[in-house]
């Protein structure tokens, strides 16, 4: 049965930003190529390695270690959810769906080279834009070497913790929030007893 995430309309894409970088350590002497490493992580450098993200993470990027000492290398990389929300039932579902996929010729080099692909989204108009959540649920970054599967990082986006500050009455909320989430008016550690319920018209505040 076909079920809709019921969630503000966004639309998944990969965005390449290709880091190439030689490593002070040789992968080998033979002409090879082969798949190192492939995690998630918030920056295209991989320096903040994260499994977990959230509905209102800025950036998500799939990062690749490769090595490549041949010429002729493709590299691909694919975005698939494996598990979705239903904002209708407020649960969690099984699915199969490929969001954004990239693909890479990425040249011999002499060291360990860095491919960052970063998970995008764009609003209705086709721009990106940073006031729509990621869609919540279990993904996984594919690697292709040369059209073989050859590496997977799986990752999930959750729903975030209540807002650490004062919430604005009205501000939009749905899909960042489950539909019905309370949170404290004042900020998540706030000992005032106001709260703020969120609906598709965003915040209600008491």
């Amino acid at each position: 049965m076909h079920r809709s995430s019921r969630a503000p309309l966004a639309r998944l894409v990969a965005l390449v930003a290709t880091l190439l970088l030689l490593m002070v350590t040789l992968v080998s002497c033979t002409s090879t190529a082969n798949i190192i490493d492939v995690y998630t992580a918030l920056d295209a450098q991989g320096n903040r390695r994260r499994q977990v993200f959230f509905t209102d993470t800025k950036e998500i990027h799939c990062v690749v270690e490769a090595g490549i000492s041949r010429p002729g290398v493709t590299i691909e990389t694919l975005f698939r959810q494996l598990q979705a929300y239903d904002f209708e039932s407020g649960k969690f579902f099984e699915t199969d769906r490929v969001y954004a996929q990239a693909e890479f010729a990425p040249g011999r080099s002499d060291g360990r080279s860095f491919i960052a692909t970063q998970l995008q989204l764009l609003g209705p108009d086709g721009q990106q834009s940073d006031a729509i959540p990621f869609v919540p649920g279990r993904f996984q970054c594919e690697v292709y070497l040369d059209g073989k599967l050859d590496g997977i990082a799986i990752f999930n986006i959750d729903f975030p913790d209540c807002p650490v500050a004062e919430i604005l009455g009205g501000k939009p909320c749905f899909g960042f929030f489950q539909d019905g989430r309370e949170c404290p008016r004042y900020g998540l550690t706030s000992r005032d007893p106001a709260q703020c319920t969120c609906n598709p018209r965003g915040w209600q505040c008491e």
